[in-house]
């Protein structure tokens, strides 16, 4: 699961340069690795709806409302 890091600064570069200058236009290229980026950011996170997690599942501050069923709980079945 990864987090999303923009990879570069090429908007706000391209920004501060005149109208004229041909280096303010922002080609495909310089999208795509940002755009990868994106996807494998998003790609890698569980859906809110119907989230299925692997290995160790760290909850800090978790408040459980509901009906418990089929659950063990120290020890004991419920």
């Amino acid at each position: 699961m990864s987090n999303y890091t923009r990879t570069s600064n090429f908007f706000t570069i391209k920004d501060g340069l005149n109208v004229n200058d041909p280096a303010k236009v922002i080609k495909g290229a310089e999208f795509d690795t940002e755009y990868n980026n994106i996807v494998t950011a998003v790609a890698s996170k569980s859906d809110i709806a119907d989230p299925t997690f692997t290995g160790t599942v760290a909850l800090p501050n978790v408040t459980v409302t509901g009906t418990l069923t089929g659950g063990i709980i120290d020890g004991g079945t419920y």
